[in-house]
């Protein structure tokens, strides 16, 4: 091995790849980042439209409340102060809206129960269960909680399904779709969700939901930062075309340009399908090889990212779920790409005019054969095939149709609308290197969870798995997947012990 060699190379600077590398760097690890885009952060990513920073995906966060899991691994990170971080309204963070009638979800468990309880009062002790439901499968993931406890724990709650939990607790249909407004936190379907997956999401954001006030690429700059102060190193426009077994361990990665990247242990942040296709080893059988490659994926989607003009759109310190059906899941069951009935609609507040929304994005579910008249085409900051006029009018008209339906529930906007952008799913699949632009990565379905679910460790022995697909998604389940891989090298217990004592 030369003498330039890492201890640990990590591909892809996604939020996975930097929460890792961040504490391995801590840790003492020489840590060495390597990511194929011009910008780091992947999910974290933003982007300048109209003169304002718009995210790419991460519009808000849970969990960052003192003492909750994210600040408590933020803290030991020494970054927590560093955030610019605004709390959403304690009495609603989500707005569900099912075609003329609001909900609001608000902050706090008993606050939660108590605001769903004035829209369901025959139904409070419904809606308490359901608060303990969630409250005792969280209570089965240790980690979660920045506990160190047995595998077995969570094995008891791995097999509920999410409407078989919810008829037992005996939520009527419109109770369900409300609880479930949200859906597009995690996508999927009513039938074939995991309860544990709504549950550790949804508990995140009640304990404590937060919006970055600069943008989210703050906390990409932060981890880039802690790897930097240790000694590491992030390089970009590096992109991993093979990883390459000798003797039963990854020996070194070649770059795009066919430099060897040599270190002694590799955590890939790749999808698992793209890990295992750049793989170059015969310690994987093709058997295996092949269902992970036909492992289904998450829906993807489409963003519309609206600048507006000053003063005339009311900020909303909350998100907004609105559905044209009764059934929240509409969109997903009915694959309904070109014509979604469901919306996210996240604000953002202008800096200058308080009380006042300087932009707005709005999410809705789009399969990815929506655009695979396009599939051959690449775009990214540095590299752009895709030219297409056809493409463009494509992404006019359905932002034209989405427009016309968020009218309804936020009527100022048909004054108010000074420039708008849009992503795909050939958006997302180009940066965020997703296969189909997938929301989530693979999708987890309650009959095949043990087929869809992946370790930290991988059959060979100095090559690991971190990011969305290996834990649960989102940022608080990456961070999570992070601390998992640096327990491999240091020890669960030990880690679980630093972080909870860090001051």
């Amino acid at each position: 091995m030369s003498k330039n060699s890492k201890d640990i190379i990590i591909i892809g600077a996604g939020l996975g790849g930097l929460i890792t590398g961040a504490l391995l760097s801590k840790e003492g690890f020489k840590v060495e980042v390597l990511e194929k885009n011009k910008q780091i952060g992947g999910c974290l990513q933003g982007f300048a439209l109209d003169g304002k920073l718009f995210e790419s995906a991460v519009h808000y966060v849970g969990s960052l409340s003192p003492n909750q899991t994210l600040y408590k691994i933020f803290k030991y990170l020494g970054i927590i102060d560093q955030l610019d971080l605004q709390a959403l309204d304690a009495g609603c963070f989500d707005k569900i809206v099912i075609q003329d009638e609001e909900f609001e979800l608000a902050q706090g468990h008993e606050n939660f129960i108590e605001s769903l309880s004035i829209k369901f009062p025959t139904q409070y002790q419904i809606i308490r269960n359901y608060v303990d439901g969630i409250n005792h499968v969280c209570k089965r993931f240790p980690l979660y909680n920045i506990q160190h406890g047995s595998e077995g724990e969570k094995q008891k709650v791995l097999s509920q399904a999410l409407q078989e939990m919810f008829i037992q607790f005996g939520a009527d249909d419109k109770l369900q779709q409300v609880l479930t407004g949200n859906n597009m936190l995690y996508a999927g379907s009513l039938e074939q969700n995991p309860f544990y997956i709504h549950a550790l999401i949804q508990n995140s954001y009640i304990e404590g939901s937060y919006k970055f006030k600069n943008g989210s690429a703050q906390l990409a700059n932060l981890l880039r930062n802690v790897i930097q102060q240790q000694g590491g190193k992030v390089k970009r426009n590096t992109e991993i075309k093979k990883l390459v077994e000798i003797d039963g361990k990854i020996q070194h990665a070649i770059d795009q340009h066919g430099e060897r990247h040599e270190a002694s242990h590799f955590i890939s942040n790749l999808h698992p399908q793209v890990t295992y296709a750049i793989l170059d080893s015969k310690l994987i059988r093709p058997i295996a090889r092949k269902r992970i490659a036909t492992l289904p994926n998450t829906i993807s989607s489409f963003l519309l990212n609206i600048s507006l003009k000053p003063g005339i759109v009311p900020y909303r310190n909350h998100n907004i779920y609105y559905h044209l059906h009764n059934n929240t899941w509409h969109d997903i069951t009915s694959k309904a790409t070109l014509q979604p009935g469901s919306f996210g609609i996240f604000f953002t507040e202008d800096k200058t005019l308080a009380g006042f929304a300087t932009s707005i994005s709005v999410l809705t579910y789009m399969d990815a054969s929506a655009t695979a008249l396009w599939d051959n085409s690449f775009h990214t900051t540095g590299l752009n095939t895709r030219l297409d006029r056809e493409y463009l009018e494509f992404k006019e008209t359905q932002s034209a149709y989405i427009l016309s339906k968020i009218k309804d529930i936020i009527p100022e906007i048909q004054n108010a609308i000074s420039q708008t952008d849009a992503c795909t799913p050939l958006s997302y699949r180009d940066y965020l290197h997703s296969p189909g632009g997938s929301m989530y990565g693979i999708q987890k379905e309650i009959q095949t969870l043990s087929q869809s679910s992946f370790a930290t460790r991988t059959k060979i022995p100095n090559l690991y798995l971190t990011g969305q697909n290996i834990n649960l998604h989102g940022v608080l389940g990456v961070c999570i997947t992070g601390i998992l891989n640096t327990s491999d090298f240091c020890g669960l217990e030990y880690m679980v012990n630093k972080i909870n004592s860090a001051q």
